[in-house]
């Protein structure tokens, strides 16, 4: 065997054992294949959270969505706690087969590979090369977004495997620009250019957790930040948070 094949993070794993996950996945199946998807935004829990709702600014997730995206027609195809291994084998059982081409893709992934399986910074790297590679042999013409991975407090060893992570995908998008574009989104998790536990929302809940999850405050700095390059490539007008949903989401 290869030492590039005894990478786990490139081996597909299902999850249509859990109820929940399995439910999802029919689901979006059904959407991708009967309506028409322009935006597609591949990822884990901390893409499944646009979907969230909640009274609270800190949840409100949905609002900020449809703000930027709500008029794109666009998909969330995140799943909580996935990993590389989990969104390879959505893409390899139908997730690629839109009822459309795709104007633009975003993939945000790794996280959990760097936590949850505690894989290095070059595993996890090897698995999301490996999705990226499989998106675009699919729809060559259309360009990908790779936002690098998120900062969290969750340890300094993740702290610097999602360095080193990050240095490695910004290297590989860097020859392949034509069509897939890396982006950093640490700033927006930043303040003074430090991470910001208190735009995380996970030592908000019951019981509180260790920073990882933006909270729809942080999202929308997401939001905000990724927009330029969204409305370039798909060639659309800029899109904004406006009052009062700016200043409920905290956004100036």
């Amino acid at each position: 065997m290869q030492a590039q094949d005894a990478n786990p993070a490139i081996h597909a794993v299902s999850r249509m054992q859990t109820q929940w996950w399995r439910e999802r996945f029919l689901r979006k199946q059904h959407h991708i294949r009967h309506t028409a998807c322009d935006l597609v935004w591949f990822g884990d829990s901390i893409t499944h959270n646009w979907e969230r709702h909640g009274p609270q600014a800190w949840q409100d997730f949905a609002t900020v969505w449809r703000a930027y995206y709500g008029d794109r027609r666009a998909i969330n195809l995140g799943f909580r706690g996935d990993d590389t291994r989990n969104l390879l084998w959505r893409l390899m059982h139908g997730e690629l087969d839109f009822h459309n081409t795709p104007r633009v893709f975003i993939v945000m992934i790794g996280v959990n590979n760097l936590g949850h399986l505690g894989q290095c910074a070059g595993q996890a790297a090897g698995g999301i090369r490996r999705i990226v590679e499989r998106i675009h042999h699919a729809f060559p013409d259309s360009p990908l977004i790779l936002p690098g991975v998120l900062p969290s407090l969750r340890s300094a060893w993740v702290t610097s495997q999602t360095t080193r992570l990050n240095h490695m995908l910004r290297t590989y998008a860097a020859p392949r620009g034509r069509w897939l574009h890396y982006i950093d989104l640490a700033p927006c998790l930043q303040t003074g250019g430090k991470v910001d536990a208190s735009l995380f929302m996970d030592p908000l809940l019951s019981p509180p957790g260790l920073p990882l999850h933006p909270c729809a405050m942080a999202q929308a700095r997401i939001a905000r930040h990724l927009e330029p390059l969204i409305c370039r490539l798909l060639d659309d007008y800029p899109h904004h948070l406006l009052p009062p949903c700016a200043a409920y989401c905290g956004v100036p």
